[in-house]
């Protein structure tokens, strides 16, 4: 089985989220979001890009429960930082805080968030998520 991943054109925006409605994923992909995904014959798994503010979000990362364990997570993150040229930001939950950090992720306080997503990280944390903020800033090749 060849796996692929991409970033879909967003007129595929649709397909992501119905990808996310069937496996109950929270939130909701947006033409404006880079639209990441994991295909062989159909979505395996799909991540987004979010820009909010003017600062990148990695969000609602998702690997569909019969292909978990098999390193398609990693990747599909892998190809995404692979793109990224600009710090990226994501709100890990706690147990997942040292697979990110097997990818480059840094835990960071929340006060070191731009405001916007600061505000948002805020939110999540008020309705009970567990979450740690990370930050992945793209090494040098020198």
């Amino acid at each position: 089985m060849e796996i692929i991943a991409g970033i879909l054109p967003a007129i595929q925006t649709p397909l992501v989220n119905k990808f996310y409605q069937a496996h109950k994923a929270r939130g909701k992909a947006t033409r404006q979001d880079q639209n990441w995904v994991l295909k062989s014959t159909e979505i395996i798994a799909a991540c987004r890009v979010q820009c909010v503010a003017g600062s990148d979000l990695l969000s609602t990362v998702l690997v569909v429960p019969e292909h978990r364990g098999k390193g398609l997570a990693r990747q599909l993150l892998v190809a995404v930082l692979a793109q990224q040229h600009t710090p990226l930001f994501t709100f890990a939950y706690r147990h997942l805080a040292t697979f990110y950090a097997g990818l480059g992720f840094e835990e960071i306080e929340p006060e070191e968030l731009p405001q916007a997503l600061a505000e948002k990280y805020h939110t999540y944390v008020a309705q009970g998520r567990k979450l740690q903020a990370m930050q992945y800033i793209k090494p040098d090749k020198n």
